[in-house]
């Protein structure tokens, strides 16, 4: 697991973080609010982020069974 040095891009971490929408940093699903401003970070905002991810992966997944 990459979760301690992990990039934005990595797909297998990409699932784990929801973006603040006030100041734009990645912040890890667990947290309450961000740790940069302090924004409450709701569980409707988890849970986009997480559907986001998985109809990337589908798309992604769906491109590679073409070629």
């Amino acid at each position: 697991m990459c979760f301690g040095s992990c990039r934005v891009t990595c797909d297998n971490c990409k699932p784990k973080f929801v973006y603040c929408p006030e100041c734009g940093r990645k912040n890890m699903l667990v947290f309450k609010a961000c740790k940069q401003c302090g924004t409450l970070l709701t569980e409707e905002m988890k849970e986009h982020a997480i559907e986001e991810w998985e109809a990337g992966a589908r798309a992604r997944a769906e491109r590679k069974e073409r070629l």
